[in-house]
Formats: C-alpha cells, sequence, structure tokens
C-alpha cells in the first residue's frame, strides 16, 4: 500500500472511532449518594397527639455511639432478597444478623426520646441499589409504616442510612403520625452518627457560601428543595435544640408542636424563643461558634 493510502487508511479509522463514540456513548459508572430519602409526609391532621412528658431539662451530653461498628458480612447482589423472613416485635427482616442492628437501632432510639405508645410491626428490606442517587426510604399509610427500604450494605448502612430510615418509623409511631418534614428530616440526619461530624462541617461551608434559606422558609414547607436544605439546615437546628435541653427535651418539644400546631407557642414554651426568627438568630451563633452542644446555653 502506499504512502498515501496508509494515511487515508488511518483517517477513515480514526473518523470511525469519533462516529461510534458519539452514536453509542461512554457508560457511566455509577455513584453512590449518602443523602438519604423518605417518601414525602402526608398530613397527620388525623394523627393522635400525646400529651407532652415531664422531661427534666438538664443538658445532655453527646451520645457516644459506636463510631466503628464491626463489619457486617454483606451478600452478592444477586442473594438481596425481598422476603423479610425473621421477626421480631417491631419489624420483620431478611437476616437475623439484619434484625439484631435494627433491634439495637430502635433500642437507642427509645432510650433517647421515650418509647412508643402504640407500635405496628412493618417490613425491613435491603435491595440492590439503583443508581439514581437514593440510598434509603420510609413508606407510610394512613395505619401506619408500610416498609423501610436501604440500597446499601448493612455494613455502610449502620449508623447512617438505616439509622436515618428507622427515625422516621420511630417518630411515626412516637407521634402517632407524620409531623414536619423539616424537623423530621432533622431529627432522621441527627441519627446517623457515623456522619455528624462531617455533617457539621457540610452546615459551616453551606452558611459560609450563603446557600442556606431563612429556617421560615423551610419549616411548613413539607416538600423537598432541590439544594436538600431540608437535610442540611433541619440536622443543625435539631442539633442545637437537642444540645439545648436534650433528646428527651426536644421529643415533649414535638409531642406539643403536633397538638398545638403552632410552632411560635411551642418553641416560646420549650426553648425561650419568641418565633422562628428568634430561634435562627440563635442558631447562627452556634454554627459560628463550632456546633459545639457542650457550649450550648442550657433551658432553664
Amino acid at each position: 500500500m502506499t504512502p498515501q493510502g496508509w494515511i487515508k487508511a488511518l483517517i477513515d479509522f480514526l473518523i470511525g472511532v469519533v462516529v461510534a463514540r458519539f452514536a453509542f456513548g461512554t457508560p457511566a459508572n455509577a455513584q453512590w449518594f449518602y443523602w438519604p430519602r423518605h417518601i414525602a409526609p402526608q398530613s397527620c391532621a388525623n394523627g393522635r397527639c400525646a400529651r407532652p412528658s415531664k422531661s427534666e431539662t438538664k443538658k445532655e451530653p453527646e451520645q457516644k455511639e459506636p463510631t466503628e461498628p464491626e463489619p457486617a458480612k454483606e451478600s452478592p447482589a444477586s442473594e438481596v432478597v425481598e422476603a423479610a423472613t425473621v421477626a421480631r416485635s417491631r419489624f420483620s427482616a431478611p437476616s437475623v444478623e439484619i434484625a439484631d442492628a435494627c433491634d439495637e437501632i430502635l433500642d437507642r432510639l427509645e432510650t433517647r426520646y421515650g418509647k412508643p405508645k402504640n407500635w405496628k410491626p412493618f417490613p425491613v428490606y435491603f435491595r440492590q441499589y439503583l443508581g439514581n442517587g437514593v440510598a434509603g426510604y420510609t413508606q407510610y399509610t394512613s395505619a401506619g409504616v408500610a416498609e423501610v427500604v436501604v440500597y446499601e450494605p448493612l455494613s455502610s448502612s449502620v449508623g447512617g442510612t438505616l439509622d436515618h430510615e428507622l427515625t422516621h418509623a420511630f417518630f411515626f409511631y412516637f407521634l402517632g403520625g407524620n409531623f414536619d418534614l423539616f424537623l423530621n428530616e432533622g431529627a432522621a440526619q441527627n441519627s446517623e452518627y457515623r456522619r455528624r461530624e462531617a455533617l457539621r462541617q457540610t452546615v459551616y461551608k453551606r452558611y459560609n457560601a450563603g446557600e442556606f434559606w431563612d429556617i421560615a422558609s423551610l419549616y411548613g414547607r413539607n416538600q423537598y428543595d432541590g439544594g436538600l436544605r431540608i437535610y442540611h439546615e433541619g440536622f443543625s437546628i435539631v442539633d442545637f435544640l437537642i444540645g439545648r435541653g436534650g433528646s428527651s427535651w426536644f421529643a415533649a418539644f414535638l409531642e406539643d408542636l403536633q397538638k398545638s400546631k403552632n410552632i411560635d407557642a411551642t418553641l416560646s414554651r420549650f426553648y425561650g424563643y419568641a418565633n422562628l426568627n428568634e430561634l435562627q438568630n440563635a442558631w447562627l451563633i452556634y454554627v459560628l461558634n463550632g456546633q459545639n452542644r457542650n457550649d450550648v446555653r442550657a433551658v432553664k
């Protein structure tokens, strides 16, 4: 073949590669996102609202949950099944190992906040990740929790997604129904003890970048925002309120709010803030001072 022939063949080959690339594309690797989401809450107007307990107002130190859970044995994707075959009093799960982890999480929630007056068992499923950025969700019906689903292995979900979703289920029964999405996601994020410090750093960075909204724009919104402010600001506000009065005090605050539906009156009774603006001003000082619960002024 002549040199001209070689050059023409090379050019034809390169053109073919470019055409094939644009025609068929390049497969993208699925990426994990660790912001668990749950189905948007329904109205809780028909829910039963328990009276707030007479909790102590002394400050509560940071919960000392295990920071490095023992790695669990992970099932291959082909072995991930729908069946929740191990029945416990509060849920059913696919294996004894998962059931034991769920029991430990729910026991910890009851120690922090108190025991729900009524509880209906629900299934917990571990399913193969779908590649859509959702790590888990909690599905409700008017009668109770329909299911909790996690899309990541047990070993990485303990202290993260599994705790998050079980917190949604716990508060549904603790409060007798769903409640404000901003506080709901904040409480669930607060249960993710393995990510708590990383979340605090994210809050500080987003505050410095001017990405946050006024709390009044998030409380009562009851729908997700594209910037995940519901998650980050919700986490930090709940973190701050727990720092002021402890977990049981925060739970009593939620019970009173569920009954009154008056955020200003409930904030005033439990934390001394006349409205959400006063809460926001105090919370911003908390963010700027390092988000250390032990430095927060205790409720008197």
